[in-house]
């Protein structure tokens, strides 16, 4: 049986307790890229905590399957992940467009490395602002827009399954940004996989920065 791995546990996620050295949203500043002297594995550890105290639970965030050490996913991640996240939010940014101003809801994504005993490719924190994280290493970079929705649907809907009221959010989002469309009748299970994704082989590849993956 194939496993849902984008379904998440209705949970709110507790706020943040990393301090930022700037008053930028959480979201803003780690799409800028590190300043000149930052020291890579301070600046990757920081991120990484701020996804942990982000997360449903903090074991879902975790380079433990990607590299031990993890000195090279860190240096990575401190190098690229804010051209990374850049790009997931020009794609929420996209998708969220498709709501009139006055019901648009107020969304930040990251990027994160999620390990494998979560059985997800992301989630989504229903706090405000809503806070979507998924994992860009298991879904080839042409299929972000549909993991993206995904999420994003969950969000919209305020749940975490997938029934009537993910269906209705997904169907909106797929039709505003030309994604494939679920017929109205698809079962939840289908639903749980929507829109369909290619999954890539070795996800910790990314993380090494052995995939190409800029647009």
């Amino acid at each position: 049986m194939t496993r849902d791995l984008r379904h998440e546990p209705s949970q709110n996620c507790h706020l943040s307790s990393t301090p930022e050295p700037t008053a930028l949203p959480l979201a803003t500043y780690w799409q800028q890229a590190p300043a000149l002297g930052d020291d890579p594995t301070l600046r990757a550890t920081q991120y990484l905590g701020l996804l942990r105290d982000l997360a449903v639970q903090p074991g879902w965030i975790s380079l433990d399957h990607i590299a031990d050490p993890p000195g090279t996913a860190l240096i990575w991640i401190s190098a690229y992940v804010h051209e990374v996240n850049q790009q997931l939010n020009a794609i929420l940014s996209d998708l969220l467009a498709c709501f009139v101003v006055s019901q648009r809801p107020e969304v930040q994504i990251f990027a994160a490395p999620i390990a494998p005993q979560a059985g997800v490719d992301g989630f989504c924190c229903d706090r405000t602002p809503i806070t979507l994280m998924v994992d860009p290493g298991r879904i080839v970079p042409a299929d972000w827009p549909g993991l993206v929705a995904h999420e994003l649907a969950h969000g919209v809907a305020r749940v975490s399954g997938h029934g009537v009221e993910f269906a209705g959010a997904i169907a909106h989002l797929c039709l505003a940004q030309d994604l494939p469309v679920p017929a109205p009748n698809l079962d939840i299970e289908a639903l749980s996989h929507w829109p369909p994704c290619h999954r890539t082989p070795d996800p910790k590849q990314f993380w090494l920065g052995q995939t190409a993956w800029r647009r």
